[in-house]
């Protein structure tokens, strides 16, 4: 490759990380990527976006995804790789909008002059509080034996009627 140029790869990942154990499988793919790059490429500083380690990563370390399509840039003695494909969340980073700035708030001003305001005499009136007192009320509860001799003598009282 030469200096300023990109080429698109398509990187094949399942044949070598399905050589290695569950729980190493994107590591081992991204060993693989750097591994094509550097051949492709010939150069052997290269370094890997932050979309292309979140497309392998981003279903855990045990299922990477079986190939990758990647833009690969060369710039002086080293090489970027890149997803062909930004999603919608890196197209938004890149183009920073502009920011208008604000003006800065006015409460610092404020504290650092005091101004005193006239003194107003405001007489006002106390709120009267009157305490409602509720009326207690008296529960009378009957003794558990009396009131199951009453139950008893209203189911008589029925029967012979």
């Amino acid at each position: 490759m030469k200096d300023g140029e990109t080429r698109t790869y398509t990187v094949p990942l399942r044949r070598e990380y399905l050589k290695t154990p569950k729980w190493r499988r994107a590591e081992k793919a991204v060993s693989t990527l750097r591994s094509f790059v550097e051949r492709h490429s010939k150069v052997e500083e290269i370094k890997i976006g932050r979309w292309v380690n979140e497309s392998i990563w981003k279903r855990g370390a045990k299922n990477p995804p079986s190939r990758v399509r990647v833009d690969v840039k060369r710039i002086a003695d080293s090489v970027t790789v890149e997803l062909s494909e930004l999603p919608r969340k890196a197209k938004q980073k890149e183009i920073p909008e502009k920011v208008e700035e604000k003006p800065k708030k006015e409460s610092k001003l404020k504290a650092t002059k005091k101004v005193e305001k006239p003194k107003t005499e405001v007489k006002s009136k106390p709120k009267a509080t009157k305490k409602v007192e509720k009326p207690k009320t008296e529960v009378k509860s009957k003794p558990k034996a009396a009131a199951k001799k009453s139950v008893v003598k209203k189911k008589v009282a029925k029967k012979t009627k």
